[in-house]
């Protein structure tokens, strides 16, 4: 029930764009766990050119080690802010999948590229100001899959945030054939 005085929302009632299926605004290929977003050309340090214009950039991650057996990423606070000042969850959580996205890259096999498929942080203490530290060890490297465990944290070296990601290798071709089809039909019913 709402009143006069109760805002409501009719964003349900207009139509989304999208834009044409066939148009791809980014990388390709896009590099693994890093999210499609606005080019942006702060913080690109220690970025592969596959990874410049991505969510890594836009969040000026910076890559300090790049390996399979370790990778360190880091971020700055500001620019990744919630409303009440502190570090967002969500740049915590893309900051982890990035790391260990960077890591796993580094192990797939030839041939092959990582997509992220499970995705578990746990958030424990907020981050004010400075830069933020992702470190991805591996905890499971195999052919088909790999489980990278990620710590988070402070300037102070105070921890903010842990998690995983388990990423698939998919082979380069399959990807660009899943990248060419068509979009399914709205379902209606």
């Amino acid at each position: 029930m709402s009143d006069e005085n109760t805002p409501t929302s009719q964003s349900a009632d207009l139509p989304v764009a999208f834009p044409a299926f066939a148009a791809r605004p980014f990388p390709d290929p896009r590099p693994a766990g890093s999210a499609v977003s606005a080019t942006s050309a702060l913080g690109t340090a220690g970025l592969e050119d596959s990874e410049r214009g991505t969510l890594m950039a836009t969040l000026r991650m910076e890559v300090i080690e790049r390996s399979a057996e370790r990778t360190v990423v880091r971020m700055p606070v500001d620019g990744a802010r919630q409303v009440v000042g502190i570090l967002h969850g969500g740049a915590s959580a893309a900051l982890i999948e990035t790391a260990a996205s960077v890591a796993a890259r580094q192990a797939g096999p030839e041939g092959t590229v990582p997509v992220g498929a499970e995705l578990h942080v746990s958030h424990l203490r907020p981050a004010h100001r400075g830069w933020v530290t992702a470190v991805a060890t591996p905890t499971h490297r195999g052919r088909r899959t790999a489980v990278y465990e990620v710590r988070v944290s402070s300037e102070d070296g105070e921890p903010v945030a842990v998690g995983s990601l388990r990423s698939l290798y998919t082979p380069l071709d399959a990807q660009d054939a899943l990248d060419s089809q068509e979009p399914p039909a709205p379902h209606r019913g």
